[in-house]
């Protein structure tokens, strides 16, 4: 995905599709996304470890962190960052949770519905 940051807002440019596509699997797709906001909001990305579920934390900087708070959490890394997530949800949850980041990092409401809306349109 294309994210870029004009003055205060960020963009989505039309190529994001493209670079979506290039990815033949869900998982791999939200990592990119993620990868993608931490890039344009490193000083701010740790806010994201405050997203949790009922039972189970979505992000930390470690694998064993995740690891602990969950059983079949499958954690990953998110490339170029030193945050790990888990990846043992389904679209629909890994949709809710890339839009809770975006919120929480503070893009407007169109910009969390495109990206979204284009993470749920690609890929298997």
């Amino acid at each position: 995905i294309s994210l870029g940051l004009v003055g205060s807002e960020m963009c989505i440019r039309d190529r994001s599709k493209d670079a979506l596509a290039t990815f033949t699997k869900r998982v791999d797709q939200f990592l990119f996304v993620l990868s993608a906001a931490h890039k344009l909001n490193a000083e701010n990305f740790s806010s994201v470890e405050s997203i949790k579920g009922k039972n189970r934390t979505y992000f930390a900087t470690s694998k064993e962190a995740l690891l602990e708070n969950g059983s079949s959490t499958n954690p990953k890394a998110i490339p170029d960052s030193p945050f790990w997530v888990v990846t043992n949800n389904n679209t629909a949850k890994k949709t809710n949770m890339l839009e809770q980041v975006l919120r929480n990092l503070g893009y407007q409401p169109d910009v969390v519905e495109t990206v979204t809306a284009r993470f749920t349109s690609e890929g298997k």
